[in-house]
């Protein structure tokens, strides 16, 4: 009988001080804010080539990030401006600004990535980027990625120029997760 109040009386306080430990960790939470400018190394314009004579193309400045491109032979364009605001905000609960983004940092599978979501959105996965030094044959380049899904999973890559763009088209790099096609 003395043990298993022993062992009550242990799993009551590990309980318990787990409570007392994530309360600090939700109080820091609710005062972390999304991000306010772009990364410098995100910014500028990028270019991926479709390999039938297409580009799309992707442009940061510090706050701003605008794709262009071609959907199932469709031009499209957008351009959204980056705003700040609480992480536990309630985005059904804000004013409407279709044309507004919110980013965070978040690391996954030891790349620093950046999620883009809609200021109003409440569900499903943004667009997640990051930049990273690649090679090809053996030349060394730096490259941003686009991703997708809850896997993060890359659809596909973005070069500085129009030249490289073209000359790596639908390059898959050794390392990364890829969509499944």
């Amino acid at each position: 009988m003395k043990k298993q109040v022993w062992v009550l009386a242990l799993l009551a306080g590990l309980t318990l001080s787990g409570v007392q430990l994530g309360v600090p960790a939700t109080a820091h939470a609710a005062s972390q804010r999304t991000m306010k400018v772009y990364p410098q190394r995100f910014r500028g314009t990028w270019y991926h080539y479709d390999g039938h004579g297409k580009f799309d193309r992707v442009k940061f400045t510090a706050t701003k990030w605008k794709t262009a491109g071609f959907n199932n032979n469709q031009r499209y364009v957008s351009a959204s401006k980056l705003k700040q605001r609480l992480v536990t905000a309630d985005p059904a609960r804000l004013v409407r600004h279709p044309k507004w983004t919110v980013g965070q940092k978040m690391r996954v599978r030891q790349a620093n990535w950046i999620d883009l979501r809609g200021w109003n959105q409440s569900a499903g996965d943004g667009t997640y980027y990051k930049v990273a030094n690649k090679r090809y044959r053996g030349q060394k380049m730096t490259v941003l990625s686009e991703a997708g899904g809850a896997g993060v999973w890359v659809t596909q890559h973005y070069y500085p120029s129009r030249q490289v763009a073209k000359q790596l088209k639908n390059h898959r790099f050794h390392g990364e997760v890829y969509y499944a096609s």
